[in-house]
């Protein structure tokens, strides 16, 4: 496990959470979207009326998010990124979101800006602009370690800045400087006293992979017409290969399914005993013990959330992931909506801090109340059991007390969600509203609360008639 060292007090990890980062998406005149400036966490939804940009604000993200992986390649030659041909990149944007159905939103007004720990990436007038910012600080700090006794100071102060913000660096720093195979955090060591020249070379083939990996593995997008992967996975890369008019990032998400190795998936808070097996490669759904059906014959609801999930079961090893979701809700009973949101931020590791390299992000697009309420609930779950944990005796914090408290809350939710990591907007009319209420930890009023109104207000008139 990527924490096998441990937190030793509650301060230290209060103090981590307060520092998580955050990444910025800033989009002007793409399709519906007139201006919208959003900060992006770990759990992010977009709500809002059918074509008003949700999904595509959505599939920017995913692209924008790992700009290696869909526009820059390593040189063949001596395998190094190349980050100056931005013109040569520009022209490569238009098969990209041609494959995310939204290259027809481009027009000549359109600027997207997305900036993060790693990188920020403009794409304005026609041009795509990269800046690889945690590259480039590798690059400098190369250059300062060519005079390492004369930069010491300077090169120790910035490669542990950079073992506040990666974890993984933080812990494969900590085997370098110290030669052991345990690893712990070393954000306390002293990095002035243990740095040496031959070190600091170690710490660089350490943490160049560390910035590709992040830099190249994109959120996997998850889209709404999951049902239909189920038939042309099998298939899906040779219709890849053999251009078949169906939208790329489908067929692409059909592909990806198609390389898991997933035998079984517990489907049980849909309906006792339901199960989901490959058998001899066929999907199969198990209705009990003994019956089972195809999965392409099953109810829509189980079609739509087996894909879901088996995309989003992460591999051992693998500490950073992001997901898209457009509408989990898909033809589900209200029930077994809440019942996956409870499923999918249980399987979700939060970073504790400002780890841009450890954690789980997952952002959804909806229309469904049952989604925010469950949401909601989850971010309740946190604020109460924070204040439960408050309430705690000195006596009762050195024991069990935290873990009672966890059981306790475990026993009504099996998630909660931290506030400090979540966001939510609201998309209509071109712009984007925040209905995420940060004094109180919750999601405010927005247009579906309105819907519900609506419909309330209807029918309360219909019963004044018969008065």
């Amino acid at each position: 496990m990527i924490h096998s060292h441990k937190v030793q007090s509650n301060i230290f990890e209060q103090l981590l959470t307060n520092q998580i980062m955050e990444s910025i998406l800033s989009v002007k005149n793409f399709g519906p979207i007139k201006e919208v400036k959003l900060n992006l966490k770990n759990v992010n939804v977009f709500i809002g009326p059918q074509a008003t940009g949700k999904s595509a604000l959505a599939k920017v993200f995913t692209i924008f998010k790992a700009p290696r992986k869909f526009f820059y390649k390593k040189e063949a030659e001596n395998q190094e990124v190349v980050v100056d041909s931005n013109k040569k990149i520009s022209e490569d944007v238009v098969d990209v979101f041609k494959e995310y159905n939204i290259y027809s939103f481009i027009n000549k007004k359109t600027e997207i800006e997305f900036e993060s720990e790693l990188h920020k990436i403009t794409y304005k007038n026609g041009n795509l602009n990269y800046e690889a910012k945690l590259l480039k600080q590798i690059n400098d700090l190369e250059i300062l370690a060519a005079e390492f006794d004369f930069n010491r100071k300077e090169i120790v102060s910035k490669f542990s800045m950079l073992a506040s913000k990666f974890v993984l660096f933080d812990i494969r720093a900590e085997r370098v400087l110290y030669s052991r195979k345990q690893a712990e955090s070393v954000l306390y060591n002293n990095w002035e006293k243990d740095l040496t020249e031959d070190k600091c070379k170690d710490l660089f083939e350490i943490l160049k992979p560390i910035e590709d990996d992040l830099s190249t593995s994109t959120a996997v997008y998850i889209p709404a017409e999951r049902n239909f992967v189920n038939i042309i996975k099998k298939s899906a890369l040779n219709l890849i290969l053999n251009k078949v008019p169906i939208p790329k990032h489908i067929l692409s998400f059909g592909a990806e399914l198609e390389k898991l190795d997933l035998k079984e998936i517990d489907l049980g808070f849909i309906q006792k005993d339901l199960m989901y097996k490959v058998i001899d490669g066929e999907d199969r759904i198990y209705v009990n013990s003994k019956q089972t059906i195809a999965l392409t014959e099953a109810a829509s609801g189980i079609q739509s959330v087996v894909p879901l999930l088996a995309s989003t079961f992460v591999a051992p090893g693998v500490v950073h992931r992001s997901f898209v979701i457009e509408e989990p809700e898909l033809n589900l009973f209200p029930q077994a909506q809440y019942y996956l949101i409870e499923f999918l931020e249980s399987k979700r590791t939060d970073p504790h801090g400002s780890w841009e390299d450890y954690g789980t992000i997952h952002t959804y697009t909806t229309h469904s109340p049952y989604i925010l309420s469950s949401l909601n609930n989850l971010l309740y779950a946190y604020k109460v059991k924070s204040i439960l944990n408050s309430r705690l005796s000195q006596e009762e914090r050195v024991g069990n007390g935290y873990k009672i408290n966890e059981e306790v809350i475990g026993k009504i939710v099996k998630a909660t969600i931290n506030p400090k990591t979540f966001t939510a907007y609201q998309i209509s009319n071109g712009v984007a509203e925040s209905i995420f209420n940060e004094e109180t930890g919750l999601i405010s009023d927005n247009f579906i609360d309105m819907a519900s109104d609506k419909v309330d207000d209807d029918f309360n008139e219909l019963m004044e008639l018969l008065k």
